[in-house]
C-alpha cells in the first residue's frame, strides 16, 4: 500500500448522508509539494530586557530567526536600523547570527526628546524572500515633563476586511464571513458592524469586539452587491463592498472543533463542480488527496480523522474536476504537550540589594536556546502581543500575526473555535495553485549566507605578467584600537581577491599592496564587504500618536520614575571627586591581564592562564599542548593530519585569536608560545558576541609589548570597511567604573538579563543570581526561545513574597 493510500485509509473517513464515491488520486502531490517547498520565508522575533526606557538607558535584545523548518540557517548577518518618533534615521547596527540566534544592545541618546523609538530589523534573505521584508518593534521612551503619547487608536484611516470562508461566496449557500477592522496604525478596532444588501436593508449584525474581528453566517439571496458598514464615533457609518456573490458554484465549510466539513453546490453547478478534489497539506507534505462526488446530492458531510496528524497549521485546498481552484483555508490542530520549561525559586528577597537565586529547568531533551529577563513587575507592563509565539506559522502568515499570545492560550485550552476565528482574521499567505500545477516555483532571489563578513576587491590594469609575479595581495587590517592583522590573499588572473568569514567590530582600515609589485596611477583598487549598504537618508513610516487620555496608574508610575531618574542623573553629573571616597584593593596579576586584554563578552567569567608570567608554559610546543588536561571537560586531540579537534560535552569548541574567531584552529600551532600573553577558556555555553556556543570557547591573546607600534603606511592604498556593532554586556552596566556615575538610589527596572542560555537533556537546568534594587517588591520573569527543531517555548511568571 502506498503512503498516500495509507493516509487515506487511516486518516480520513466520510460520514455520508447519501451515496458518494471517494477516490484517492495522487495527481497533485508533486507539483503542490514542490511549490510549497520553494516558499522559504524567514521570520524574526525580538526579546528585550524591558519595554519602557529612559533617555541614556541601554536597550538589550535577543533576536530569534525562524524558517518553516526550524531555526533559520539562511542568515549570518542581521541589520538593525533605529528611527526616531518622526521616522527619521538615527543609526544602523550590524550583528552576526548563528543557528538563528543573535544578540545586541542600543544606547538611547541621553538627549533624546521623543517618547517612542523604533527598531527596524531585516536580513538579506528577508528582503528578497519574505512577503513582509522587515520587522518593526516600537519602544516607549519615558519623558518626565511631557503629556504621555500613545499610538492613535481612533478609527482614522479605517480598514475593513471581509473574507468568506475559502474565498468563495455563492448565492443560496450559507457561508461564514470573517470581518476585521483596523485603523491606519494597523491597530485592531472594536466596532459595531452590519451587513446590508443593495437596497440598504440590514441583513445581519456583527461586532468586532474585543479583538478587532468577528464572524457571522450569511446566506446571500441574490448575486447583487452586499456591503458591510461600520459605525463611527460620530454616529455615521463607513461602508465597503463585500466580495462578489457567485450565481452558482461550490463551497466547503469546515468545523475546527471536530474537523467535520460540508461540501455544498448549487443545483445548476457546472459538471466539473460536481466532482470535487480535496487536498490537505501540512507544510510541504500532502497528507490527503481525495475526490468527493456531488453528482447525486447537493450537499455532502464528512469528517477528517486527525489522530495521526502533527500539531500545527494545515491547509485545505479544493478543486473542481478540471483542477481549477475553488477555495483555500487554513486550520490549526494542537495536541497538548507537557510543560517544557519551569522556574524554581531557590532564594527570594525583596529587600534592598537582597540576593535572589532562581533556576530555569528545561524538560526538553533537545538543545534549547533561551533568553531571560527579570524586571520590576509593578513598573514594566507585560506586552503579551510581543512574544516568541509571533514566530509560529512561519510559512502561513504574510506578516507578524496579531494577538498571538491569545492563540497560544487558546491552543493550551483546546479552544479551537476561538483559534479559528483568530486565524481567519490574519493576513494569510495562500499559494498560487495555478502556478503550482503548471510546474512553476517561487523564484529564489537570495542565496543562503555562507560567511560572516567577506571582503573582496580587485586591482585593475595590473597585467597578466605583473599579476603572476605578485601572486598575492597583501592586506593589513587596522582596527580602531590599533590592533593590526596581516593577510595574504591569492590574486586571480583578473586581479580579484577575496577572504570569507572575517569577524571584526566597528570598522577596519584596510591597507593594500600587491606582493613584489608597486601600484601606479594606472591601477585602480576597489574593495567592499558582503554587508548590505546603509542608507542614512531613509525615512520610515511610523504610527501617528495622540495624547493618552488614560489615567492608568502604571503610566503615572512610569512618569514618576522618569522624573526621579532625571533627578538622580543630574545629581550624579554634578558630583565631584571631593564627594567620593574610593576604596580599592590591589588587583592580582591575572586580573590585570584580564582587564588589559579582554573586551565585551570576553570579560565574562572564565578559566584564566597568565602565559607571559609562566616560564613552564612558554616551553610548551603549542597552545593546545599546554591546555591538554588543564580544563575539566575540555577534550583536545589531533586528527591524522595533525589538526586539533576540540570539543566540550561533544560539541565543537570555538577558538579565538585576539577575539577574532578562527575558522581553522590549527593556525594556533604556528604561533610560538613565547608570543602568547594570555589564554582564557569559557565554559559552555558561551555567547561571546555571536556564538551560542554549546561547546564553550578558547580565547588566545598575543603579546602587545613586543610588537612594533608604529607602522609606515603612508604610501599604501587604504579602504575603510564597516564591521559588526561591538556589544556591551549587561553586567558591565551594573557597576560604572567611575564612582561619580553611580546613582544615589538604585531604581533600575531590569534586575537580570541573559540572552545566551542553552539547555538540553544533559544540562537541563540553569541557576542564576541577581540582587534587587532599592524599590522593587515584585519580579516579572520572562524566559523564551526555541529548541533546535523550532519548538517555541515561553514562561512568564510574577514572583513575590
Amino acid at each position: 500500500m502506498t503512503k498516500l493510500n495509507t493516509c487515506f485509509s487511516l486518516v480520513i473517513a466520510f460520514l455520508l448522508t447519501g451515496l458518494s464515491q471517494l477516490y484517492a488520486q495522487p495527481i497533485l502531490k508533486e507539483p503542490l509539494q514542490n511549490y510549497l517547498a520553494s516558499f522559504q520565508p524567514e521570520k524574526a522575533h525580538v526579546h528585550t530586557n524591558q519595554y519602557q526606557y529612559s533617555p541614556g538607558e541601554r536597550l538589550f535584545y535577543k533576536i530569534y530567526l525562524m524558517s518553516k523548518d526550524g531555526p533559520s540557517s539562511f542568515t549570518k548577518n542581521v541589520y538593525i536600523e533605529w528611527y526616531d518618533q518622526e521616522g527619521k534615521y538615527i543609526s544602523r547596527q550590524v550583528i552576526p547570527a548563528l543557528m538563528g540566534l543573535s544578540a545586541g544592545d542600543f544606547l538611547i541618546p541621553e538627549k533624546y526628546a521623543g517618547q517612542w523609538i523604533y527598531m527596524k530589523l531585516y536580513t538579506h534573505w528577508m528582503q528578497e524572500q519574505n512577503p513582509t521584508p522587515f520587522l518593526v518593534s516600537s519602544f516607549r521612551v519615558l519623558q518626565a515633563n511631557q503629556p504621555v503619547l500613545s499610538p492613535d487608536n481612533s478609527p482614522t484611516g479605517l480598514q475593513i476586511q471581509a473574507q468568506p470562508e475559502g474565498g468563495a461566496w455563492v448565492k443560496g449557500i450559507p457561508s461564514i464571513l470573517t470581518i476585521s477592522t483596523r485603523n491606519e496604525n494597523n491597530l485592531p478596532l472594536s466596532m459595531n458592524c452590519r451587513i446590508v444588501d443593495a437596497n440598504g436593508q440590514v441583513v445581519s449584525l456583527v461586532s468586532t469586539a474585543p479583538h478587532g474581528y468577528g464572524q457571522v453566517e450569511i446566506t446571500p439571496e441574490t448575486s447583487d452587491n452586499y456591503y458591510i458598514q461600520a459605525e463611527l464615533p460620530n454616529g455615521t457609518w463607513a461602508q465597503q463592498a463585500l466580495p462578489k456573490v457567485l450565481d452558482r458554484g461550490v463551497t466547503l465549510r469546515f468545523d475546527p472543533v471536530d474537523q467535520s466539513f460540508v461540501v455544498q453546490r448549487t443545483a445548476d453547478a457546472r459538471m466539473a463542480e460536481q466532482n470535487i478534489l480535496v487536498a490537505l497539506m501540512h507544510k510541504d507534505d500532502l497528507f490527503v488527496e481525495t475526490n468527493v462526488s456531488l453528482q447525486q446530492r447537493l450537499r455532502v458531510r464528512g469528517r477528517i480523522r486527525t489522530d495521526s496528524f502533527p500539531s500545527g497549521f494545515h491547509r485545505l485546498i479544493w478543486f473542481d474536476d478540471e483542477k481549477n481552484v475553488l477555495g483555500q483555508r487554513v486550520f490549526f490542530l494542537h495536541k497538548p504537550q507537557p510543560v517544557s520549561l519551569t522556574l524554581d525559586i531557590d532564594t527570594l528577597s525583596v529587600d534592598k540589594k537582597g540576593e535572589n537565586v532562581f533556576t530555569l529547568v528545561s524538560l526538553d531533551t533537545l538543545l534549547t536556546s533561551l533568553s531571560v529577563s527579570v524586571t520590576d513587575a509593578d513598573f514594566d507592563e507585560s506586552h503579551p502581543s510581543n512574544n516568541i509565539y509571533q514566530l509560529m506559522g512561519a510559512d502561513i502568515f504574510k506578516s507578524t500575526p496579531t494577538n498571538s499570545h491569545l492563540a497560544a492560550r487558546w491552543a493550551d485550552q483546546q479552544n479551537y473555535r476561538a483559534i479559528d476565528q483568530w486565524l481567519q482574521a490574519q493576513d494569510i499567505w495562500y499559494p498560487n495553485v495555478n502556478d503550482a500545477l503548471a510546474g512553476n516555483l517561487i523564484p529564489l532571489k537570495a542565496e543562503r549566507e555562507q560567511s560572516f563578513i567577506s571582503i573582496s576587491g580587485q586591482i585593475t590594469n595590473l597585467g597578466e605578467r605583473r599579476t603572476k609575479k605578485a601572486e598575492t595581495m597583501n592586506l593589513i587590517l587596522s582596527t580602531r584600537d590599533e590592533e593590526k592583522q596581516m593577510m595574504m590573499l591569492e590574486l586571480a588572473n583578473d586581479g580579484s581577491f577575496k577572504q570569507d568569514d572575517l569577524f571584526y567590530y566597528d570598522s577596519v582600515t584596510v591597507y593594500l599592496q600587491p606582493n613584489k609589485v608597486v601600484i601606479t596611477e594606472k591601477n585602480s583598487v576597489s574593495m567592499q564587504t558582503n554587508l548590505l549598504v546603509a542608507n542614512p537618508n531613509r525615512l520610515m513610516r511610523v504610527p501617528t500618536l495622540q495624547v493618552d487620555p488614560s489615567s492608568d496608574s502604571i503610566l503615572a508610575l512610569q512618569k514618576k520614575y522618569a522624573a526621579e531618574k532625571r533627578f538622580l542623573d543630574s545629581l550624579a553629573a554634578t558630583r565631584t571627586l571631593d564627594d567620593v571616597v574610593v576604596t580599592t584593593r590591589v588587583k592580582s596579576r591575572i586580573e590585570e591581564m584580564d582587564e588589559k586584554y579582554t573586551t565585551g563578552m570576553f570579560t565574562s567569567d572564565g578559566i584564566r592562564f597568565d602565559i607571559a608570567g609562566d616560564n613552564f608554559a612558554m616551553m610548551m610546543p603549542s597552545v593546545f599542548a599546554f591546555l591538554q588536561g588543564r580544563v575539566a571537560g575540555l577534550q583536545i586531540r589531533l586528527n591524522e593530519f595533525g589538526a586539533p579537534i576540540i570539543t566540550w560535552r561533544g560539541d565543537n569548541t570555538a577558538v579565538f585569536l585576539n577575539e577574532v574567531q578562527l575558522q581553522d584552529a590549527s593556525v594556533l600551532n604556528n604561533i610560538p608560545m613565547a608570543d602568547v600573553a594570555y589564554i582564557k577558556v569559557f565554559r559552555p555555553p558561551f555567547y561571546g558576541a555571536y556564538l551560542g556556543g554549546s561547546g564553550g570557547a578558547i580565547a588566545v591573546y598575543t603579546k602587545r609589548g613586543d610588537e612594533p607600534r608604529n607602522y609606515d603606511f603612508a604610501n599604501l592604498r587604504r579602504v575603510k570597511l564597516e564591521g559588526y556593532t561591538k556589544p556591551t554586556s549587561w553586567e558591565s552596566t551594573l557597576n560604572p567604573n567611575d564612582d561619580r556615575k553611580k546613582p544615589n538610589k538604585d531604581i533600575r527596572k531590569t534586575l537580570y538579563w541573559n540572552p545566551g542560555i542553552q539547555l538540553d537533556g544533559e544540562v537541563g537546568a540553569y541557576r542564576f543570581r541577581f540582587n534587587n534594587n532599592d524599590v522593587t517588591t515584585r519580579f516579572r520573569v520572562i524566559a523564551e526561545g526555541f529548541n533546535k527543531e523550532g519548538k517555541l517555548v515561553r514562561l512568564e511568571k510574577i514572583v513575590t513574597k
